[in-house]
């Protein structure tokens, strides 16, 4: 599987935060508390989570400053087919 771009919104520390994957590396980089590990995880958790969750891991996604639902949207490669998730 290949990310070609991951976007989160309204959760935790981002408002809208769109990374776009370059084929070869991407370093992500910011000063502490800036919300690097929230996106790592947020991706993650899009990833390899039920999509409709509930309890505590629901109320962890959701931002204290920003209105709306926590959501994250990918889009990646596997096998030379692109997919999109929301």
């Amino acid at each position: 599987m290949k990310l070609i771009s991951a976007t989160v919104r309204s959760y935790r520390v981002h408002r809208e935060v769109t990374v776009d994957f370059d084929p070869g590396r991407t370093l992500i980089g910011g000063p502490n508390e800036s919300g690097k590990s929230t996106l790592i995880e947020a991706v993650h958790r899009a990833l390899f989570l039920k999509a409709q969750v509930t309890g505590e891991p629901q109320r962890s996604m959701v931002s204290r400053t920003y209105p709306g639902h926590p959501e994250v949207e990918l889009e990646f490669e596997v096998q030379g087919v692109r997919y999109h998730l929301l």
